[in-house]
């Protein structure tokens, strides 16, 4: 319970006030005006009516639907080179004076996350989208022989932390972009959708038949990509010019060499997701390398030589490759017919890795590979085998 002296105190603080305020009035000082009233209290009823910034805009669906691209219509369809707003005001709504800024983003021009394909990729994101917990036939996964399905555990493990990898690298962008370019943003919101579901779908995986985990992967390029911060485009040359590659290769050996229904389904809708997400971070740094200043293709080639080294050390790491072999072969035992396998897909790789570069204008070719990501090429095996 409250004593007296406890009641009594704010109660003798509202008297002190009032004497104080009389004193003041006495002395002849004006009392403290009252707060005005907002602008809006006081303004002409429903005038919100009357503000946008274009009247007479009518997006008309097409025949996939009232699309994101459809209503790029007017003034809504204008995409700036760079934008001072710093609210989180949809593009083509009508500015207030005065709102406070809710965030500085630091991607605040096109040329810094754009491409022009993203619009399209969103739609066919949110149409080809897919519930692996109910589509995959989980039944029809019957236990292999352990060495398989361990192999099988341990490519799931690592595809499962580039999935989480993925994840946790566009979340830490998504929030610096301007929403000027939504686009962008609401299509990298379906990716990070998407690497989510892998995520799962592949920790499931591994888990199914009494199963277990297998070992992190080595990680130098996780690391790479997560604590570079010159920029999105840069980010997005290693996610979707290194990494993309690779991890598409394996979505697509995982469906070639399956030994059920499931795991094919489980891997081929996972290629289609990886495919889009590809297809705009191309995109976007070709973009970037032909508006950006002359030189700055030749700055993200340069990058790549520490970058190349990081790689060459997960590439030489033993574990995934050895699993995939398994896979491949269907036992130790022929592990070796395996391995040979995985030696075409080392190479297949760093093929497509090159060519992807070239495309977006970044000079790398097989003359400034770094030495030891070249070896992976066996020019001289392949010399010999058709001599």
């Amino acid at each position: 319970m409250y004593g007296l002296s406890q009641i009594l105190l704010p109660l003798r603080l509202v008297m002190a006030l009032e004497e104080e305020q009389q004193q003041a009035e006495s002395e002849g000082n004006e009392p403290a005006a009252a707060p005005e009233a907002p602008p809006s209290a006081n303004a002409e009823p429903l005038a919100w009516m009357k503000d946008t910034v274009q009247w007479g805009v009518r997006a008309e669906p097409g025949k996939h639907g009232l699309t994101m691209r459809d209503l790029n219509v007017g003034i809504y369809g204008e995409i700036p080179e760079s934008s001072s707003d710093m609210s989180r005001r949809p593009r083509g709504a009508f500015p207030i004076p005065g709102v406070p800024r809710t965030d500085l983003y630091a991607l605040s021009a096109k040329v810094d996350l754009w491409a022009d394909n993203a619009v399209d990729l969103y739609e066919e994101a949110i149409q080809r989208r897919w519930m692996g917990h109910l589509e995959v036939d989980w039944d029809d996964i019957t236990p292999q022989p352990i060495e398989v399905e361990l192999a099988m555990r341990q490519l799931c493990t690592e595809l499962a932390q580039q999935a989480s990898m993925e994840t946790d690298i566009i979340g830490q962008w998504l929030h610096k972009m301007n929403y000027a370019y939504h686009e962008v943003k609401t299509f990298l919101a379906s990716e990070i959708f998407d690497t989510g579901r892998h995520y799962t779908l592949f920790r499931r995986r591994a888990l199914h038949n009494d199963g277990s985990l297998g070992l992190e992967s080595a990680g130098q390029f996780n690391r790479r990509m997560m604590e570079t911060r010159p920029g999105w485009t840069e980010v997005g040359m290693f996610l979707y010019m290194v990494r993309g590659p690779l991890t598409l290769l394996l979505y697509r050996y995982g469906e070639a060499y399956a030994r059920n229904r499931a795991d094919k389904f489980l891997f081929r809708k996972c290629v289609e997701d990886k495919a889009r997400h590809m297809a705009y971070g191309m995109a976007h740094v070709k973009y970037a390398v032909d508006n950006q200043p002359p030189g700055f293709g030749q700055g993200l080639g340069n990058l790549m030589r520490g970058v190349e080294r990081d790689l060459v050390r997960d590439l030489k790491d033993p574990v995934l490759w050895e699993a995939l072999a398994i896979i491949i072969s269907g036992s130790v035992a022929n592990m070796a017919q395996g391995m040979a396998v995985v030696e075409d897909f080392k190479q297949r790789y760093i093929e497509d890795y090159l060519k992807r570069m070239q495309w977006a204008g970044i000079n790398k070719t097989e003359a400034n590979l770094s030495p030891d990501l070249a070896a992976f090429l066996r020019r001289e095996e392949t010399a010999e085998a058709g001599g």
